[in-house]
Parts: structure tokens; C-alpha cells; sequence
């Protein structure tokens, strides 16, 4: 996976969990105290990437959310975004991307097309056009081509497939957030310099659509526009796009939405932003960007589209042995 340009931020957030209340999806489920520390810091793409911990700054004021007002929150979210009949009732969007890659220390861009057919599931395709490589996830689960052909690399594969469901659920937000598979813990209310944030912890049930079941995510709902702000993954599977060599999972990834612009009459972003962080929230380096040059709404696509090729083998045709106007000479196929 590849990332957005535009501009970065300086965000530092401290998570402590309380020695009370250990969150366990498969047990008895609590919420997590947060200490957030949020610094931001306009800069160009050139600026540093590495962030660091201010332990001068002030702390934020935090009360606590329980499930249900969590839940509450969430359909705030879903009916400041339109609803989520204004979502199933989408056509084709397509967006034209860059995504920008910063791991190594290098960076790297690759242009991709995603197509997306909003529905139960959402569709989407990632046609990374430079490379030739083809991401796609829909009623058939996930799938990857390369060149028009099925790869067979189970790890590039592997790694492909989380790719394209991960940005399928994220684009998706909020609306996603009430499926039977989305399991909400509860959450924090968060206030730093006069603004105020509503932090929710969701997880996921195993063998759904979006199957995490180790996975959480805290989702900051900026107040009180209830707009997405940014998200706390904590991602516990192996062979994807935050993996970090030498090191097992869980992989510690803050995401940031940026540059909400109306698409269809739905907030869209036009910019996201992936930085590697360590378990207690604090951020580290940047990862990736990836950004909208250009959206388009109301487009017709067939689910076709959508569903891995079938590629069928090539034929070997035999040699063909010509008539009696030559006899005995073989001419090509």
C-alpha cells in the first residue's frame, strides 16, 4: 500500500489503559482511559515525519462513555454524514488517487483509480494503473491480479487483500459502524484547547464481513460538526500493509481524515494520512498518504466489475501439416 500527499500534522496522543479495566472483546468489555496530548503543526510533505512527546503540555479534561452512549454518538455521526440511506442509495463514485509511501526513508508514489458501488457489501476496486496491479473486494471476498493474471505470491496477496477491504471499511465510515459485525465497546469524551472530541472503541465479531475479530479501532468524532477526525487501529494480523520487519504484530497505526469535501452530498475525504505508533498512542514515523486528485459521483458499474477475472489458461495450439500443395511442411499456428 502506498500513501496521500498534502499536509502533515504533529499529533501526539498518550493511551493508558486502566489497570481496572482491561478491555477484552471475547470477556467482559471495558473502556480505556485516555490521556491525549495533541499538538498540531501545519507543515509540507517535506517536513519531519518522526514525532515526539511533550510532557510539558497540558492535559486534557476526559469523561468517560458507556456503550450506549457511545452508540448514541455513532448515529450522530451516520445523520451528520446524511444518513445511511443517503450512502445505499450512492451510485458509482470513482476517484483518482496518488498514493504516497514513506517506509525506508524513501518515498514513492504510484497513481491508482479506486471505483467504489455503495451496497450490502460495499464494492471497491484499486487499479494501481502505473504498476498494473489490481486490488478488488466485494461479495466474493477479497482478490488480486497482476498484469490481468491471479497472483500467486500468498503473501503479496495476503498483504493486497487487507489493502483493499481496509480502505473499503474506512471509506465507509461511518455509516458501517451500526453492522452486526462492528461490536462497540464504549468510549472517552476528549477536550484540548477548546475543542472537544468523542472518542469511540469498536472491535469486530469474528467470521463477518470485516473479519478482525482481534482488531480495535477508537474513532475521534470531532464536536459538533460529529465529522471524523482520525482513528486509533490496533491491528493484530499478519501479512498486511503496517507490518514492520523483525517485529510480530499487533502493528500500532494512527489514520487522520482530511479535507472533507461533498460528493454526492456525502462528506468524502480528500486526504488520508497512515503514521506508525507505538501501543501507548505516542506517534512515530509517517507511513503513507493518500490523495484525491479528482472525484466523480452517479456512474454505472455492473457488479461484474467487482469479482475477481476469470482467467482462463492459454491453449497450445499443435503444429499444422499443410495439403497437397505442401506436403510435408509445417507452418505456424
Amino acid at each position: 500500500m502506498s500513501g496521500f500527499s498534502g499536509q502533515c500534522w504533529s499529533v501526539i496522543v498518550h493511551l493508558v489503559p486502566s489497570q481496572s479495566k482491561i478491555q477484552n472483546p471475547k470477556s467482559k468489555i471495558a473502556v480505556a482511559v485516555l490521556t491525549i496530548v495533541i499538538a498540531f503543526a501545519g507543515c509540507g510533505l517535506s517536513g519531519r515525519s518522526r514525532q515526539s512527546v511533550s510532557d510539558a503540555a497540558p492535559k486534557p479534561q476526559t469523561g468517560s462513555l458507556s456503550r450506549r452512549a457511545a452508540s448514541k454518538i455513532i448515529r450522530e455521526a451516520i445523520k451528520a454524514y446524511g444518513g445511511r440511506q443517503a450512502w445505499m442509495a450512492r451510485e458509482g463514485i470513482e476517484l483518482e488517487t496518488a498514493w504516497k509511501s514513506y517506509e525506508g526513508g524513501r518515498v514513492s508514489e504510484d497513481p491508482a483509480r479506486v471505483q467504489i458501488l455503495p451496497g450490502n457489501p460495499t464494492r471497491i476496486r484499486i487499479h494501481y494503473t502505473k504498476l498494473d496491479q489490481v486490488f478488488g473486494f466485494g461479495d466474493q471476498g477479497a482478490w488480486v491480479t497482476m498484469h490481468g493474471q491471479s497472483d500467486k505470491n500468498e503473501q503479496f496477496v495476503a498483504r493486497a487483500r487487507f489493502t483493499a477491504k481496509m480502505l473499503a471499511f474506512f471509506l465507509v465510515l461511518p455509516f458501517n459502524l451500526t453492522e452486526p459485525d462492528v461490536v462497540v465497546h464504549g468510549g472517552e469524551t476528549l477536550q484540548w484547547g477548546g475543542e472537544m472530541f468523542d472518542a469511540v472503541t469498536i472491535g469486530f465479531r469474528s467470521g463477518g464481513e470485516w473479519p478482525w475479530p482481534g482488531d480495535s479501532m477508537t474513532l475521534w468524532f470531532r464536536r459538533p460538526t460529529h465529522m471524523l477526525d482520525r482513528c486509533f487501529f490496533v491491528s493484530t494480523a499478519g501479512g498486511t500493509a503496517f507490518d514492520q520487519p523483525g517485529k510480530s504484530p499487533p502493528n500500532y497505526v494512527w489514520i487522520r481524515w482530511e479535507n472533507l469535501v461533498p460528493l454526492d452530498g456525502v462528506p468524502t475525504p480528500r486526504l488520508w494520512s497512515f503514521f506508525r505508533a507505538e501501543a501507548s498512542g505516542a506517534m512515530q514515523d509517517k507511513l503513507y498518504d493518500v490523495e484525491v486528485t479528482s472525484a466523480q459521483g452517479r456512474l454505472s458499474f455492473m457488479p461484474i466489475l467487482f469479482r475477481e477475472p476469470v482467467i482462463e489458461p492459454r491453449v497450445q495450439r499443435l503444429p499444422v501439416v499443410e495439403g497437397e500443395t505442401g506436403a510435408g511442411k509445417v507452418t505456424k499456428p
